[in-house]
């Protein structure tokens, strides 16, 4: 987690750094130092019981709606049992989705982190993992993403983000999407500001 110390302390924490990643994308830079990566839920709740990592990782990449289900049922499993339940757990997603930052809220993951479609390397997550702090924490990211945002489904992979402030009816993407709706600035928004109501 994040700490106040110089560069060359700080390279000597992330040489003992150790982390399990459950990845099913095929867009990892194929060998990892310092942590083991894993493709499927199953082998990771395995690998995670077996090799007591210092950090669990999850991520969450562009999945189908079922994968996200067993993805977050892997979490569940992790934070529930003796053995891993004091684990840290940190989520990482492709994407901001309030439903998802809300199960993960649920579950009891501990950080979450996004990512976009970043690569992802030994080095790109022991940097994750260092610099996690208070604003990680899922419940922060909660108050972030405005309460308004609603997800519903297109087809088994994609859904279509719409403003429950607008009654549904609204769909959202783009500039307004990502720089209003996604982050602080929903506090300014009229819609939030003043929702509409079923009549």
């Amino acid at each position: 987690m994040r700490q106040n110390k110089g560069p060359s302390r700080r390279r000597e924490k992330n040489l003992g750094v150790r982390y399990l990643l459950c990845d099913t994308s095929e867009q990892i830079k194929v060998k990892l130092e310092g942590g083991e990566w894993v493709r499927s839920p199953t082998r990771c709740l395995e690998k995670a019981l077996d090799g007591k990592p210092a950090t669990i990782v999850v991520h969450f990449r562009k999945m189908t709606i079922a994968e996200r289900e067993t993805f977050l049922e892997l979490c569940v499993a992790l934070k529930r049992n003796n053995r891993t339940g004091q684990t840290p757990l940190l989520a990482l997603l492709d994407a901001k989705n309030r439903d998802l930052v809300e199960a993960l809220e649920r579950v009891g993951v501990d950080f979450v982190r996004f990512i976009g479609g970043t690569t992802l390397s030994s080095s790109r997550i022991i940097e994750i993992i260092d610099g996690l702090g208070t604003e990680d924490r899922v419940e922060r990211q909660l108050t972030i993403l405005c309460p308004n945002l609603h997800y519903d489904a297109i087809d088994a992979s994609r859904e279509m983000t719409v403003c429950g402030a607008y009654l549904d009816r609204m769909v959202l993407g783009g500039s307004w999407l990502h720089e209003v709706c996604e982050t602080g600035e929903h506090l300014r928004c009229p819609y939030y500001l003043k929702p509409r109501v079923k009549s």
